[in-house]
């Protein structure tokens, strides 16, 4: 897991200071400011970004996956499940 989170985490950076570097570039039409300003800032976020993955993948862990979709749907009105069986019958 910590590797495709570190690869993720790349091709975020990757993605971000591209993109970082375009605007700062449209904004500013300085070549230095907008290296200067698109590889510092998305420096600092990436990282940022790993240990915010990190955290919520050692939340998901914890946390047993729960459907509430379905009593969420049954609660809503009582043709919802009139209305699930047309659709799921659809499928």
């Amino acid at each position: 897991m910590v590797k495709r989170t570190f690869l993720k985490t790349i091709s975020y950076a990757v993605m971000h200071m591209t993109i970082a570097i375009a605007v700062a570039y449209i904004l500013s039409g300085s070549w230095a400011i907008a290296l200067a300003i698109g590889l510092i800032e998305p420096c600092v976020q990436t990282i940022a970004y790993f240990f915010h993955e990190r955290a919520w993948h050692k939340i998901e862990q914890r946390a047993p996956a729960s459907d509430t979709h379905n009593s969420v749907i049954d609660s809503a009105s009582p043709v919802t499940r009139w209305v699930e069986k047309i659709l799921h019958r659809h499928k």
